[in-house]
């Protein structure tokens, strides 16, 4: 089986928080995943809008 990075990352916040257990682990790492993604769509919209793109 392969592992995924999200396997990966589960793994290691486990380890630093073992009170987790496996999905409440990987739904933060998806919630902290969106949130990533949606600040740096809007930091480039926000670029875009200043740089004249």
């Amino acid at each position: 089986m392969t592992t995924t990075p999200l396997d990966e990352l589960t793994d290691e916040l486990l380890r630093l928080a073992p009170g987790l257990d496996r999905e409440q682990a990987a739904a933060l790492l998806r919630k902290a995943y969106r949130a990533g993604l949606a600040d740096g769509r809007h930091e480039t919209a926000e670029g875009r809008e200043h740089t004249g793109w």
